[in-house]
């Protein structure tokens, strides 16, 4: 759009870039532009008026394979990106990030003239020592020339040899293979696609990813392009090999591979939580009523409470999981995070027992969040009793507030993070510790490294979930010996808290009126019905939201409230609603649901400010709300 191409013209020019450019929009007009114009560097938007970006990417790695492509573009997902760069884009910029654009030109321009210079080094390595002395040498990216019969190094430029050697007499005159794999044997063609391998047999440019070991012996991922050069005869001379260490993208890769596995196991667990909450309606709701039937028999009122008991856990559970998968309602408002914690101080003493000893390091600045309070004293605790189980021999536990401010460069090379202004949590314990396999799954639903009987696995997975859905992230920093250090961003905001009292709640009381209930499904709906009846209302039954409708019309003068399931087969709750409204425009509407967060926001409940009622609900807390709204 020329809007947004003028926006970055100027994001240009304000950072020092001069240019000329050629704005197009279609095939035809960036074909032309190609051959007339000859950028020397092309911004392209992922999505254009009459082809896309990823095409536009191909046409010019097809006609000016030299010339870097850099993405200006909106919100795109992360496999978009990722597909970007792997598909050969030299780097991608948002268009609300545009502080990043000017970096990413230098760099790109940077790339494309060591590029252009590494040509130019093929061409006349060999013919000229000036040039092997001198531009050879100032190459960023390490390049090697390799023999082609003996496999040997030959040449190699001052990037490669600090790469893998000390000083020359290390490289020059080794197999090319036991330099770049650290390999003291005799070398033999590795087993995975060689590129110096494939030039040999097709005589073609080949590039390939590799795992190289550094001096150091430590893994780093390349990306490896060889070339063959070829004498007069047609004979291969010798062989190019360039590489360019991609270890910082394959890490973010990873990171975002992690995290859509992690969004994957929370997609199921939200899917999975409905029906439970379903069932666990029906069992904990008859349980109340068996229990209220019971005046007399104390012991059998202790077995219908052992049952209640192992409901409340199953819905704990529940809850647990979608927490873990950002799916949970939060109430959230405006929080100081020293307050939380001295909220439960006296609590965090009393679950790490006497053997260890708790430091709390507040902050002295007023570090104020957005956040659902129960949530994060649930973050605190979880971390708490993860650290008792770390040390088992007693210990020292710190747990310390403060602030950070994350800039761009950090945020884009963590893929949960965001730029911003951050209150920060910090748990450090004293503990065993943890290796580098066992942190890549700590945030998984149901692992453990606790012996069976002693934890659900649930624990940092909540964790992880409710800091995600605080728009926040975590670090975790351990070494086996060492303890474990978790570090909870969670975004600040500059207002005050109001002090708010608690209401206290009214007894449940029944009624007479005539109330129709819609629920597809039939445990929970015989209980319903059961409930009222027993408590006075009178109950009109329907299986779905079409039936609703149709009751409602045959009833409309009896009925005083609607209680409707959001989810329901042929005319969903909400539709139901809009329907029973046109017929009765005052009606009074109460929602209820098992599903998750993210699908009740669909329908538009919470965002309306209807009255709504999460599964699984006591027949208590069903009691006291519809009276509620009928004396409202």
């Amino acid at each position: 759009m020329p809007a947004d191409a003028e926006l970055i013209g100027r994001e240009l020019l304000k950072g020092g870039i001069a240019f000329s450019s050629r704005r197009v929009d279609s095939r035809e007009d960036f074909v032309r532009g190609l051959e007339e114009f000859a950028p020397d560097i092309i911004l392209a938007d992922y999505k254009l008026p009459s082809f896309d970006g990823m095409s536009a990417l191909k046409i010019a790695q097809e006609r000016c394979p030299d010339t870097p492509l850099v993405f200006v573009t909106g919100a795109v997902g992360e496999e978009a990106a990722i597909e970007m760069l792997k598909s050969g884009a030299t780097d991608y910029v948002l268009k609300d990030r545009l502080s990043r654009l000017v970096p990413a030109v230098s760099r790109a321009l940077r790339e494309a003239e060591n590029r252009k210079a590494l040509k130019q080094a093929v061409e006349e390595l060999g013919r000229s020592k000036e040039f092997n002395e001198t531009i050879f040498n100032c190459l960023g990216d390490p390049v090697s020339v390799i023999d082609p019969q003996s496999q040997t190094i030959i040449a190699a430029n001052n990037a490669f040899i600090e790469k893998y050697g000390s000083e020359e007499k290390d490289i020059i005159g080794r197999h090319c293979y036991e330099v770049t794999h650290g390999s003291n044997e005799p070398c033999s063609p590795p087993e995975h696609p060689c590129p110096m391998v494939e030039s040999l047999n097709d005589g073609r440019y080949t590039k390939y990813e590799h795992v190289h070991c550094s001096l150091d012996g430590d893994k780093i991922y390349v990306e490896v392009a060889t070339a063959p050069v070829k004498c007069e005869t047609g004979k291969i001379a010798m062989i190019i090999h360039a590489e360019r260490d991609i270890t910082d993208r394959r890490h973010l890769e990873e990171q975002i591979r992690q995290s859509q596995k992690m969004e994957a196991v929370g997609l199921l667990a939200g899917g999975v939580a409905h029906d439970f909450n379903n069932m666990l309606t029906a069992i904990m709701g008859y349980c109340s009523l068996v229990k209220m039937g019971l005046k007399e028999d104390v012991s059998l009122k202790q077995y219908v409470d052992q049952i209640m008991s192992a409901g409340e856990k199953a819905a704990n559970l529940t809850q647990s999981l979608l927490a873990f998968s950002r799916k949970q309602i939060l109430d959230t408002k405006p929080v100081k995070l020293n307050e939380i914690v001295q909220r439960i101080e006296k609590l965090l003493l009393r679950l790490i027992g006497e053997d260890i000893e708790l430091k709390v390091v507040l902050g002295e600045e007023d570090l104020t969040i957005i956040a659902d309070i129960g949530q994060i004293e649930q973050i605190i605790m979880n971390l708490t009793t993860n650290a008792r189980y770390a040390m088992p021999e007693g210990g020292t536990l710190i747990i310390e507030t403060g602030s950070a401010t994350i800039t761009e460069e950090y945020a884009k090379g963590h893929v949960e993070a965001r730029p911003g202004s951050y209150g920060v949590v910090t748990a450090s314990d004293t503990g065993v510790g943890m290796d580098e396999r066992t942190m890549e799954r700590i945030f998984e639903p149901f692992f453990t490294t606790k012996e069976v009987g002693r934890g659900t696995g649930l624990g940092l997975s909540i964790v992880y979930g409710i800091i995600k859905q605080h728009n926040g992230f975590i670090n975790v920093y351990s070494e086996p010996g060492k303890g474990t250090t978790f570090r909870i961003y969670l975004p600040l905001i500059k207002q005050a808290v109001m002090e708010t009292g608690a209401a206290a709640l009214p007894s449940p009381a029944g009624g007479t009126e005539t109330i129709l209930v819609a629920e597809d499904n039939a445990d929970v709906r015989g209980l319903i019905k059961t409930v009222l009846e027993d408590n006075g209302y009178k109950v009109i039954i329907a299986a779905d939201g079409e039936e609703a409708v149709s009751l409602f019309s045959e009833n409309m003068d009896k009925i005083r409230l609607v209680l409707l399931d959001i989810i329901m087969p042929k005319k969903d709750g909400k539709e139901a609603y809009i329907d029973i409204k046109k017929i009765k425009p005052d009606i009074m509407a109460l929602f209820m649901s098992g599903y998750a967060a993210d699908i009740v926001r669909g329908k538009g409940i919470i965002d309306e400010g209807l009255e709504l009622l999460m599964k699984p609900v006591s027949p208590e807390v069903l009691l006291r709300k519809i009276r509620e709204m009928l004396d409202s």
